[in-house]
């Protein structure tokens, strides 16, 4: 089959959701044919070091689902991986067995620097770019020079996770998350923050897709609008900041804020905040692309060859 007329999906294991894209491609572009997106906070049943059984049951669900709608588009082939909450899990062998007898598809289990490639492959526009991805569990760093690695960070500080150890319920706590992120950005992250500065960031993952929908006031991220969209280091210090200090009640009514990313919203933003403060990030563009578009790229790559 040619490779513009080729099919292909991915679905990835994150801690905080189950997502699928499904995409061809076309003229040296990867072109999504369906996005979707499953809310199970896989990391938030990671107890004692274990996966819960209710956690992996529906998990494993959202799975079978979105596999099902990928073959009823069409799709050739299924991809399917996991990142933080299964690599950290003692379970996590037992959890990745279940999706692959819900879905028909091996698991590949991602180390946290394979996991900040993709999100650079995704993301990037080219030139000299570094790209941060704040996920549920951990969030990666990367620089690069246009399609050339440079270096890649996987830091065990995600949104979910941060929350689960101090929950933001007003500006104090708000700030010492800021803190002990940037604690351990200095301790971590040491090569990149001593490499040349990057020309410009993107920054992927879901705290920034509701930044980009909030700042917009639309009720949910939309590429035509927000894709690209530069939002400035004191924007994003103003949203922690006042999200900080609202009940979980008001935030729900934040029009772009998801009701179930309530809680965990200012602590993706405190780890942003830590960030660019770190890297001298003046600003950065926010994409909707990351991993998934990653992978599925270096996979419609290698069918070309």
């Amino acid at each position: 089959m040619e490779g513009n007329a080729m099919r292909l999906a991915c679905i990835g294991i994150g801690s905080n959701a189950i997502r699928l894209l499904a995409a061809q491609w076309q003229e040296g572009q990867l072109c999504a044919v369906r996005r979707e997106r499953r809310g199970t906070r896989l990391f938030a049943g990671l107890i004692g070091g274990a996966l819960t059984q209710q956690s992996m049951g529906s998990s494993v669900h959202a799975v079978a689902e979105l596999a099902a709608l990928a073959r009823s588009d069409g799709a050739q082939e299924i991809f399917v991986f996991a990142t933080s909450a299964v690599r950290d899990a003692v379970n996590g062998a037992e959890f990745t067995a279940r999706c692959e007898a819900a879905c028909e598809a091996p698991v590949e289990v991602l180390t946290g620097e394979e996991e900040a490639v993709l999100s650079y492959l995704g993301a990037s526009e080219g030139g000299s770019c570094g790209v941060i991805d704040i996920g549920g569990g951990s969030t990666e760093f990367t620089f690069g020079e246009e399609n050339d690695i440079l270096g890649a960070v996987s830091l065990q500080m995600g949104a979910v996770r941060m929350n689960a150890q101090t929950p933001v319920l007003d500006a104090r706590t708000y700030a010492q998350t800021v803190d002990r992120c940037l604690k351990m950005i200095g301790r971590d992250a040491q090569t990149l923050l001593a490499a040349p500065p990057r020309a410009y960031w993107v920054g992927v993952g879901g705290t920034l897709t509701t930044l980009g929908a909030m700042q917009c006031g639309l009720p949910l991220f939309d590429s035509q609008t927000c894709e690209g969209m530069v939002m400035t280091a004191g924007q994003v210090a103003s949203w922690g900041k006042r999200l900080a200090r609202m009940s979980m009640a008001e935030r729900r009514q934040v029009i772009g804020l998801m009701p179930q990313r309530a809680d965990i919203i200012p602590s993706g933003i405190a780890i942003l905040e830590a960030a660019m403060r770190a890297f001298d990030m003046g600003e950065l563009r926010l994409s909707a692309h990351g991993n998934m578009d990653g992978y599925l790229k270096r996979k419609f790559r290698e069918r070309a060859q």
